[in-house]
C-alpha cells in the first residue's frame, strides 16, 4: 500500500473525529454542523480529537516500534492518566469498558488479550474506533486467518464479546477489500461468501445481529432508522449507511456527525472508510487540526515504515 494512500486514511479518520467532537451526544436534528467546530459537548477548541484519535494514535506508534501488547497497554495507560496522545494533555470522553480493562491490566496484570471485557453489555465500540491502522499495515496481507487473527487480538484487548469481534472483522475486511481494489457494495456483498465461513462458531452465532446491514437493500434504509448509541452494531451500521448514501468524501463525514449520539466514533470510521471509496476526494478540513507537528510526528514513522513510495 502506498505511502500517501495510508497517510490519507489516517487524517481522514482523525478529521472525522474532530468533526464530530463538539455535537456529541446531541439529539439529531436539534442541531446541524457543516465546519469544524469550537467548544460544544466538551467545550474543546475547533480541531479537538478525542479518544478515538488518541487511542488510534498510541496503536500507530506501537506498530511502528514493533512493541508487543503490553507495550500498547502502557501506551493506553499513560492516555488515560495523563493525557498522551490527546491534542492538549487532556483526557475526555474516554469509555468506561476502556477505563476498566486499562485497570484491569494495570492494577490486577492480567494477560493483555484477556483484559477485555467480555460481558453482552460491554459490547461498546471502543475498539473499532482505533483499527484503521492494522487495516493498513494488513492491506497487502492475502492470509485471511492472519487478518482474522490480528484483528481478533487487537480487539480483545478492550472488548472480548464476540459481537465486537464480529463488528472489527466487518470492518477491516470491507477496508480490506476496498483498498485492495474492490467497490464498497462488493465488498460487503463478498462478507458472505468470503468471511462468514471462516468464523470460529462463536463469532457466528452473532452474525444476525448484523445481517440486516449487510444485504443489498441496506442503502435504501431511512436515516430515521439509523440508531444512535455507542453499541457496536448501531456504530457500525451508521458509519457504513453513511458510506453508503454519500457522494463524497465530506459529505459521508458531515451525515456521520449529524446523525446524533456518538457523533465522533460514527465520523471517524466513516471517514476512514469514505477515503478509500473516494480516493481523489481532498481531506476537507485538515489544515484546522490542532497539533498538526505533533500529529505528523507519529503518522509519518508509521507510513514510512508500512508504505511504499513510488
Amino acid at each position: 500500500m502506498e505511502a500517501a494512500q495510508m497517510r490519507r486514511v489516517i487524517m481522514a479518520g482523525i478529521v472525522g473525529d474532530a468533526f464530530g467532537v463538539p455535537v456529541e451526544f446531541k439529539k439529531r436534528d436539534s442541531y446541524h454542523v457543516s465546519s469544524m467546530l469550537a467548544d460544544g459537548t466538551w467545550e474543546q477548541p475547533s480541531g479537538s480529537w478525542s479518544d478515538d484519535t488518541a487511542m488510534t494514535l498510541a496503536l500507530m506508534e506501537n506498530l511502528t516500534s514493533d512493541g508487543n501488547y503490553n507495550d500498547l497497554f502502557e501506551k493506553f495507560q499513560d492516555f488515560m492518566m495523563t493525557g498522551a496522545y490527546m491534542p492538549q494533555h487532556e483526557t475526555f470522553d474516554i469509555g468506561q469498558t476502556c477505563v476498566h480493562v486499562i485497570r484491569n491490566w494495570a492494577i490486577n496484570h492480567v494477560t493483555p488479550t484477556e483484559c477485555g471485557d467480555a460481558s453482552e453489555f460491554a459490547n461498546g465500540n471502543g475498539a473499532l474506533m482505533r483499527l484503521a491502522p492494522l487495516a493498513l499495515v494488513l492491506a497487502d496481507e492475502t492470509n485471511q486467518a492472519r487478518r482474522l487473527q490480528l484483528t481478533r487480538d487487537y480487539t480483545t484487548l478492550t472488548h472480548r464479546h464476540p459481537r465486537a469481534i464480529l463488528g472489527s472483522y466487518l470492518y477491516l475486511e470491507i477496508m480490506h477489500a476496498m483498498l485492495n481494489g474492490q467497490a464498497l457494495s462488493a465488498a460487503v456483498a463478498d462478507l458472505t461468501t468470503n468471511l462468514k465461513p471462516a468464523l470460529t462458531p462463536d463469532v457466528l452465532a452473532e452474525w444476525p445481529y448484523y445481517a440486516a446491514c449487510l444485504t443489498p437493500t441496506f442503502g435504501q434504509t431511512s436515516r430515521d432508522d439509523i440508531k444512535l448509541s455507542g453499541y457496536v452494531v448501531d456504530t457500525f451500521e451508521a458509519a457504513l449507511w453513511s458510506v453508503t448514501q454519500a457522494q463524497s468524501l465530506k459529505a459521508a463525514i458531515v451525515l456521520a456527525a449529524n446523525l446524533g449520539g456518538d457523533t465522533d466514533t460514527v465520523a471517524t470510521i466513516t471517514a476512514s472508510l469514505a477515503s478509500v471509496r473516494f480516493p481523489n476526494d481532498p481531506i476537507p478540513w485538515e489544515d484546522e487540526l490542532m497539533q498538526p507537528t505533533y500529529l505528523a510526528s507519529i503518522i509519518d514513522p508509521f507510513v514510512t515504515k508500512f508504505g511504499r513510495t513510488n
